[in-house]
C-alpha cells in the first residue's frame, strides 16, 4: 500500500511538471505572436503623443514628426518656360509658428495660408492627408501628400492640384532656378550682345569667362519679418576658383548687373552699376520694344514686379503699367497705359506703335 501511494505521488509530480512546461510553451508562443507586425486601419494624428504604428515596412509618423520633416518650401518646377520667364510661380510652404503649423499655398498673384489641424495616414507608404482650415471661414481643406522615400519630392492633390509633383527647395534647387532664369541672350542700349549659356560660359562684348551662380538669403527680423535674396554671378578661373563676383537683379526681361562691395557683416551687397540689359526673345522683344517706345514719352522706368508678374513703372504721371497686343495686319502693336491707384487701375491712354520706324499714334 505504501509503495502504491509513492507511485501515485510520483505520477502527480510528473503531471505537474509537464503541465508547467506546456504553460511555458504557451507563453512563449503568445509573446512571439504579439511582437509581430499587425496591419492597422488609418489613424488621425493630432499631436506628438499618438502611437507609432507599423504597416508593411513603413513607420507611420505623428503629426509633429511629419510636419517637422516637411518644414520649408517646395517648388512646382513642371513649367520650365514659365519659370525661365517669371521664376517659380507655384510653391507650397510648411512653417512652424509657436506650437502650430501653417501650410502656405503660393500662386502667381496671391498666397493662401492655412492652419494644419490634423493628419491622416492613408495606408500607402508615405501617403498622408493633411487637414487644414482657413482662418476666415474655418472651412476644412485637405491636401494629399504622396511623399518620396527620401523626402525630396511630393506629389500633391488638393482643390488646386491633381497629383502635381513638388520638389524640396534646397540650395541646389534654387541654383537650378537661378540658372534657368539667367541663361539667354541679352542686349544693352547700344545693341551689343551679352550671352549666358547653360554650360556656364558667358560671352560679353569685351570678354568671355566661365561662371556659376550663387545666392544669399538674409532674414530681417522685425515686426514684419522679410527675407532679402542676393543673387550673384560668380566669375571662375579654369580651375573653378572664384576670381570676382557680380550682383544681379532680374525684373521681367530686364537684367541689371552690379559690382559688389562688402557690408559690415562681410556680405556682398550692391555696388556700382555695370550694365542694364534686355533679354532677346523673338516676339517678346518686339512687344517690350513697343512698350519702351510709349514709356519713353512719360519717362517710365521699371520700379517693381507685382505677384501676378506685371511690371509697375514710375513715370511723370505716377505709377503706371502697360498692356501690349499685336502685331495687327499692318504690323503695328497696340499699347495701353494703366494708371495705378489704391482702388485698382484704369486705362489712361492707348497707342498704335510701329516698332520698326518708332512712330507712335494715339488712339482716340
Amino acid at each position: 500500500m505504501k509503495r502504491r501511494v509513492i507511485i501515485i505521488a510520483l505520477l502527480l509530480s510528473l503531471t505537474a511538471i509537464l503541465g508547467g512546461c506546456n504553460k511555458s510553451k504557451s507563453v512563449l508562443n503568445n509573446t512571439k505572436y504579439t511582437s509581430s507586425s499587425v496591419k492597422t486601419t488609418a489613424k488621425v494624428s493630432t499631436n506628438e503623443n499618438n502611437s507609432i504604428t507599423q504597416t508593411k515596412s513603413s513607420t507611420v509618423l505623428t503629426m509633429t514628426e511629419l510636419l517637422n520633416k516637411l518644414q520649408g518650401e517646395w517648388y512646382n518646377l513642371n513649367d520650365g518656360k514659365s519659370i525661365k520667364e517669371n521664376g517659380v510661380q507655384r510653391s507650397i510652404m510648411i512653417e512652424k509658428e509657436g506650437n502650430d503649423y501653417k501650410l502656405i499655398d503660393t500662386f502667381p498673384d496671391t498666397a493662401l495660408s492655412y492652419k494644419v489641424s490634423s493628419i491622416r495616414y492613408l495606408e500607402n507608404n508615405n501617403s498622408y492627408l493633411i487637414i487644414t482650415h482657413n482662418g476666415d471661414d474655418k472651412k476644412n481643406i485637405g491636401f494629399t501628400f504622396n511623399i518620396s522615400d527620401d523626402f525630396k519630392s511630393i506629389n500633391i492633390t488638393s482643390d488646386y492640384d491633381k497629383n502635381v509633383k513638388y520638389v524640396k527647395a534646397t540650395d541646389e534647387t534654387k541654383q537650378y532656378v537661378q540658372m534657368l532664369q539667367l541663361v539667354g541672350t541679352y542686349k544693352d542700349g547700344q545693341d551689343k550682345e551679352f550671352v549666358f549659356t547653360d554650360g556656364g560660359i558667358a560671352a560679353w562684348p569685351n570678354k568671355t569667362f566661365k561662371f556659376s551662380v550663387s545666392f544669399i538669403e538674409k532674414l530681417f527680423p522685425n515686426s514684419s519679418p522679410w527675407k532679402a535674396v542676393y543673387n550673384y554671378i560668380i566669375v571662375n578661373d579654369n580651375n573653378g576658383k572664384e576670381t570676382m563676383r557680380y550682383l544681379y537683379e532680374i525684373i521681367g526681361n530686364k537684367l541689371t548687373i552690379y559690382k559688389t562691395t562688402l557690408d559690415k557683416e562681410n556680405n556682398y551687397i550692391k555696388g556700382a552699376l555695370v550694365v542694364t540689359l534686355t533679354k532677346s526673345n523673338g516676339i517678346t522683344d518686339l512687344i517690350q520694344k513697343a512698350i519702351d517706345i510709349v514709356g519713353k514719352k512719360y519717362n517710365a522706368v521699371v520700379d517693381y514686379k507685382v505677384e501676378s508678374g506685371d511690371m509697375i513703372y514710375k513715370s511723370d504721371i505716377g505709377e503706371i503699367s502697360f498692356d501690349c497686343s499685336g502685331p495687327d495686319k499692318t504690323n503695328k502693336y497696340k499699347v495701353s497705359i494703366f494708371k495705378e491707384s489704391t482702388s485698382g487701375s484704369d486705362i489712361f491712354k492707348e497707342f498704335n506703335v510701329d516698332v520698326i520706324s518708332g512712330s507712335v499714334e494715339e488712339i482716340k
